[in-house]
């Protein structure tokens, strides 16, 4: 299968758990590059590791690839393996797959976060996964050898650094989890307010 026309960003080989967390490195880094917010830097992030992960427990080796279609303004990701392939890919996709191992909730997980995920796959022959993100207005017209550029420039953090940022993503987005759920609660009160007042207007 052809992944895309499309000038390709960067490619990355998964051979260990390292790989795995390079890949999520990356794709933040490239989400942030293309002008994507914070949160949707760790949607596209969190997309990756989920699928570069299952490509290499699964079939134990794979290939993350990026690339920016300036055409349809996307970031397209591919991740490929050679493994034994998804044979319950359809019960997974519906919810009904139980994995002690979690693949099913990542798949799912992942098609909530991307704009478009794509599942090739075939027993015996491997799989393939393609997903997609719209550009921010402000970069579709960017240019891809900057980037690359870029990239080549800055290389990925270590483990440790990786991890501090996810536990600063996580402690973000704790907070604002109780800040929607403060507004709720003051919505709720002005609405029962609100309710008392009609019904004693009335009585």
């Amino acid at each position: 299968m052809r992944a895309s026309s499309a000038p390709r960003l960067m490619k990355i080989s998964l051979q260990s758990e390292h790989d795995v967390v390079a890949a999520r490195q990356r794709a933040r880094q490239i989400a942030g590059l293309l002008g994507f917010g914070n949160q949707d830097q760790v949607r596209i992030a969190t997309a990756v590791s989920e699928i570069a992960r299952n490509a290499f427990r699964y079939a134990r080796q794979g290939e993350v690839e990026f690339f920016i279609d300036s055409d349809a303004a996307q970031l397209r990701i591919r991740v490929s393996d050679r493994g034994d392939g998804i044979a319950n890919l359809q019960d997974i996709l519906d919810g009904r797959y139980q994995s002690a191992t979690g693949m099913g909730l990542g798949i799912i997980g992942t098609a909530r976060l991307m704009d478009v995920c794509d599942i090739d796959t075939e027993v015996g022959r491997g799989t393939i996964v393609s997903m997609k993100k719209q550009l921010p207005a402000e970069s579709i017209h960017r240019n891809s050898l900057q980037i690359i550029s870029q990239l080549a420039a800055h290389p990925t953090p270590d483990t440790f650094d990786e991890i501090q940022l996810q536990n600063q993503e996580l402690l973000r987005t704790l907070a604002d989890l109780r800040t929607r759920q403060d507004e709720l609660t003051t919505l709720t009160r002005e609405l029962e307010d609100t309710n008392r007042g009609v019904v004693a207007l009335y009585t």
